[in-house]
């Protein structure tokens, strides 16, 4: 049986009490950092109280997971992904292999950074139009499609929400996550307004989380301290939306 457990955005405090049960009965536990870095103390934690040593799964071990389909068709498997289970497109590609191979699996929600990000900035979830990624600069590979969904929500009078890309899939290697300061230069070199107004989060879930809302160009410049960072650009604004992000 395989068991995918959302960890939520915090800590070990964030895990469901479902998730908590079923981590006590897996015989084995793997993680993965591609979508989202997994808080320290909660692999700690995790190990601490189910007495096994996680597992780091890469991102081909994911997307190709004969070895975790294996495990699942004989013990009790769990994966443990941050955010909510299902936030990224591979985890249901996951389900579509166990169906393919006739495994027994459930899956535990919990908070998501696609919800949570709105919500705390005070902007209605109906309001928003696709989401966005921006990626870290690889050489001269700059890709515009995301400024383009920035660009065609902007038009159709939606806000976009903006997550930022990280290199976190290789536990040996230094984490790299694109700061809310990158992202700003990188939306300004791709043509829009340095003068437009749009809002940030920062470790969002967490006691240390910040929340800031100002012009681009002032966030070109922002220390907004450790990640992960999201950004909104906000469009046509409901009067109490806007009253909150100017309450920041």
């Amino acid at each position: 049986m395989l068991t995918m457990i959302g960890l939520g955005l915090g800590g070990p405090n964030s895990i469901t009490m479902d998730g908590v049960i079923a981590l006590s009965m897996s015989d084995y536990i793997f993680y993965e950092t591609y979508t989202s870095p997994i808080h320290s103390e909660t692999l700690e934690w995790v190990k601490l109280k189910s007495q096994k040593e996680p597992i780091h799964l890469s991102r081909s071990q994911v997307e190709e997971p004969a070895e975790l389909i294996e495990f699942a068709k004989e013990k009790m498997v769990a994966l443990l992904i941050v955010g909510d289970a299902l936030s990224a497109t591979t985890h249901v590609s996951l389900l579509l292999d166990c169906k393919k191979n006739n495994i027994e699996y459930q899956v535990i929600h919990n908070a998501s950074v696609l919800t949570a990000v709105a919500g705390i900035l005070g902007l209605q979830h109906y309001n928003f139009g696709p989401v966005a990624t921006l990626v870290l600069p690889e050489g001269n590979y700059r890709p515009l499609s995301p400024i383009d969904k920035i660009k065609s929500n902007m038009k159709n009078g939606n806000h976009t929400l903006v997550l930022l890309d990280i290199k976190a899939d290789q536990p040996d290697k230094e984490l790299i996550y694109m700061k809310a300061s990158d992202a700003a230069e990188q939306i300004i070199e791709a043509g829009l307004s340095e003068e437009i107004k749009v809002a940030a989060a920062a470790r969002v879930g967490r006691e240390s989380q910040t929340l800031w809302y100002g012009k681009l160009k002032t966030l070109k410049e922002l220390d907004l301290g450790e990640e992960p960072h999201s950004l909104v650009v906000p469009s046509r604004l409901h009067f109490t939306e806007k009253e909150f992000l100017e309450s920041l």
